[in-house]
């Protein structure tokens, strides 16, 4: 794994980076066990059509921000990174409704056309 991350938009890299290492997975574990799979928004349960996932309540962004991370060996070492206290679950539909839902991953809107 990359230790020291930069590119053009600074922490990109290194966030994607750290979404993918083990600890994160064991952090999403955490918050899922913890919520017993549940929204936290609308109480739907994790099942065929429904996906729950985890949501930062500080974003990850922020934190690393705030702890001045610069490579995931840091990240290993931030106790805040990893609490379970900062994550609730939310089903897709709620995430999607969090201001700090990655506007990237956002389904577009299709406008509808007015008839003449």
């Amino acid at each position: 794994m990359q230790s020291m991350v930069k590119d053009k938009g600074g922490k990109t890299a290194l966030i994607r980076l750290i979404r993918r290492s083990e600890l994160y997975r064991e952090w999403v574990k955490a918050v899922h066990l913890r919520d017993r799979c549940t929204c936290q928004q609308c109480g739907a349960r994790n099942g065929r059509k429904r996906v729950i996932e985890a949501h930062h309540l500080v974003e990850l962004s922020t934190l690393v921000t705030l702890h001045n991370i610069t490579s995931v060996e840091q990240a290993r070492e931030c106790v805040a990174l990893w609490s379970a206290d900062n994550g609730l679950t939310l089903c897709h539909s709620c995430h999607e409704k969090t201001e700090s839902y990655p506007v990237n991953f956002r389904k577009p809107v299709k406008k509808k056309r007015k008839k003449a």
